[in-house]
């Protein structure tokens, strides 16, 4: 009788670890834009890092449970670019706050206001490709570590 409950008090407690590690992954579509095949319009943004934050995004279509994100201010504006995982990106940008910086960038419908997703970043007179032309992000299928240009 032990036995069997000592298996079910395991069993419940791996279950609430998965489910609590589940539920900080984003809430978004399941797959990403470059999955479908659909194009989305992209747009140049420059300004400055007011913050780089890390946490869980309720946009993300990844698996990662912690995503990337800078802040960036722009003519009064402040914009939330979602870069990608944190494992994958954090330290291409962890420098950057306070910098200047160019990032060509796309949206989805289901992206709040001012919210943008990175293809490309210029800072520093680097420029770090995040997406490649079909949109499709370098870390997606463990390809590759970034590519700095």
């Amino acid at each position: 009788m032990m036995n069997i409950f000592s298996k079910s008090m395991v069993l419940i407690c791996m279950m609430s670890v998965f489910t609590v590690a589940h539920s900080q992954k984003g809430m978004g579509e399941s797959e990403g834009l470059s999955s479908k095949g659909t194009k989305a319009e992209l747009v140049t943004l420059k300004g400055t890092v007011k913050e780089i934050k890390k946490g869980p995004c309720t946009f993300t279509t990844g698996k990662s449970t912690s995503g990337t994100h800078l802040l960036v201010t722009s003519n009064g504006t402040m914009f939330n670019v979602h870069l990608g995982p944190t494992k994958k990106v954090y330290n291409f940008v962890a420098d950057s706050d306070g910098d200047q910086i160019e990032i060509v960038a796309f949206r989805t419908v289901k992206l709040p206001k001012d919210h943008y997703i990175a293809k490309e970043l210029v800072y520093n007179g680097n420029e770090l490709v995040l997406r490649d032309k079909n949109l499709k992000p370098f870390w997606a299928k463990n390809r590759g570590q970034g590519v700095w240009k």
